[in-house]
């Protein structure tokens, strides 16, 4: 759903105030060495090589959100510290982005749009200057486009997973980009239509500002939502979080008698590829840090190997963590797991820090196991 909204704002970018008017001249420029006129005066474009330009501009375009990508995965470990108050604050800040954008407020922070063109010989296109040209265009942008820009930003930052706010800002730039390849395949109909309709178009500018709102409203509700439930589970599992399950080994674990160290419950399963990916991950952290217990349970049968299959499995995988065996799902119930991986970190007083449900990233998952083991 996220994805599907965040497409979407960049499809209303592309109509912003300062992108919409200056098209004829981006066009004019992608479009000079395609240009023609026959004999009934009538302007032509050869399609192939506009398309081209336009592909490289598009390419230009994308190494300014590549930027952004970069800066997000080298974000600080706070962001998953403080996920939840990043959240609500990002989704409070939204909501007034959307309101300025709706009501029609002016800020120059938004409104200013940084020239290029006099830096730039464009008289002669080719592929490298429509990179540039798109690469320096797409910076004049962005404050103009702000407000989408900046929620699509604040929404990536609030994600856990990193790479759920790479892939947020992917499908923002999609979007954005998407009208750009339709004008470079019916560029004469594409601008004859927005000339007759610009006044139309001034209403995206409101539409838009109605989506930052549902946004950001919708992110402070579920983020609050979400605090709720999980800190009604986390009083249960206080309560009730015990369990003793035998290992690929036979030896019993049981999770009380860890306490004093760090403890990491992964739920896993030998079909998912995603929790193949973090197994590997935890053989190489239990192999370097003794400081922290690494439990994994698995549920033989009900859709998985049998116990016999799971065996061959971890010494095939080449695993040494223990990994426990939930034969009648009791735990796995107990801990309500409902997609897989999922993992629970414990501190060192046998409390729940926190719990992930899906895929971690290495860094990720280092980040959380050290702000566990600081208590």
């Amino acid at each position: 759903m996220d994805q599907l909204v965040v497409f979407f704002q960049g499809i209303l970018s592309f109509f912003a105030p300062c992108i919409l008017p200056l098209l004829p001249v981006y066009m004019s420029y992608l479009s000079q060495n395609a240009k023609s006129v026959d004999e009934n005066g009538e302007v032509k474009y050869k399609r192939s090589i506009v398309m081209l330009y336009t592909m490289c501009f598009v390419f230009g375009v994308s190494l300014t959100f590549f930027v952004m990508v970069i800066a997000l995965v080298s974000s600080n470990s706070l962001l998953v510290k403080y996920n939840q108050v990043i959240t609500i604050a990002g989704g409070v800040f939204i909501v007034i982005l959307g309101i300025i954008q709706f009501v029609g407020f002016k800020f120059n922070i938004f409104e200013k749009n940084y020239s290029f063109m006099s830096k730039l010989d464009m008289s002669k296109m080719n592929y490298f200057s429509a990179i540039l040209m798109g690469f320096l265009f797409s910076f004049s942008w962005t404050p103009c486009i702000g407000p989408h820009l900046t929620s699509i930003v604040v929404m990536a930052a609030s994600k856990a997973d990193r790479m759920e706010g790479i892939i947020l800002i992917i499908w923002y730039a999609i979007g954005f980009l998407v009208p750009f390849i339709v004008l470079g395949l019916f560029t004469k109909v594409v601008l004859d239509f927005i000339k007759k309709n610009q006044k139309v178009f001034q209403y995206t500018i409101k539409v838009g500002g109605i989506i930052l709102i549902l946004v950001g409203l919708n992110m402070v509700y579920t983020s609050v939502k979400t605090n709720q439930s999980t800190t009604s589970f986390e009083v249960q599992l206080k309560s009730e979080t015990d369990f003793a399950l035998y290992d690929q080994f036979g030896n019993l674990h049981q999770l009380s008698e860890y306490e004093g160290k760090s403890v990491v419950v992964s739920f896993v399963s030998t079909w998912c590829t995603y929790c193949e990916k973090e197994l590997d991950m935890i053989q190489q952290i239990y192999s370097l840090d003794s400081d922290v217990v690494f439990l994994t349970v698995i549920q033989p049968g009900n859709g998985d190997l049998d116990a016999a299959g799971i065996k061959q499995w971890i010494i095939d995988s080449g695993y040494s963590f223990p990994v426990l065996f939930d034969t009648d799902g009791s735990v796995f119930r107990k801990f309500n797991i409902r997609g897989l991986p999922t993992n629970y970190f414990f501190y060192e007083t046998g409390e729940l820090n926190t719990y992930y449900p899906g895929y971690m990233k290495q860094n990720q998952f280092q980040n959380i196991i050290d702000i566990t083991k600081a208590g």
